[in-house]
């Protein structure tokens, strides 16, 4: 039962990010697609059943307020989950620009094809708006936790900035 408790409170920072603060950290429109961040996180660090059915469960939890389109939400989820896991199998995911062009194409994976299922109309534009500045925003917090992770950005190097 402890095995599950990390994926747990991962579903509940997703929730808390889409309910409460999907709107104070916009900038300009773009958002962070945090979801989209933990499922390859959970992808590039856990097997390939984790990540399916983390990331299902994300598309459903995580989208619950989008009830028209949370199966597509859900598959969607569900598919990023296994094809980064099968990428970060077949590249080598030692290089920190690896890390974050994997990041970078399923954020933007994930943006153009909700956007293809939403809109009608205006595509290019939402495309240009919101997709591109949405998965430069969620690279700069991927690239973020992969310094603190690597442990290249800690405390004590903060602390002796200032």
């Amino acid at each position: 039962m402890t095995k599950y408790i990390p994926y747990l409170i991962y579903l509940w920072l997703i929730a808390m990010h889409q309910v409460f603060l999907s709107d104070v950290t916009s900038i300009f429109g773009a958002k962070i697609n945090l979801a989209v961040l933990i499922v390859i996180l959970i992808a590039m660090f856990k097997t390939e059943i984790s990540a399916l059915w983390f990331g299902f469960i994300v598309g459903i939890v995580g989208f619950v307020g989008m009830s028209e389109i949370t199966a597509w939400h859900a598959l969607i989820m569900a598919l990023l989950g296994v094809i980064s896991f099968q990428l970060k199998e077949r590249m080598n995911l030692e290089s920190l620009f690896a890390k974050i062009m994997l990041i970078l194409g399923g954020v933007l994976l994930h943006n153009i094809i909700l956007l293809f299922i939403e809109l009608n109309d205006g595509y290019i534009q939402a495309l240009l708006t919101k997709a591109f500045p949405g998965a430069v925003y969620t690279i700069v917090i991927g690239w973020i936790f992969f310094l603190f992770k690597d442990e290249k950005l800690t405390l004590r190097k903060i602390k002796s900035i200032f």
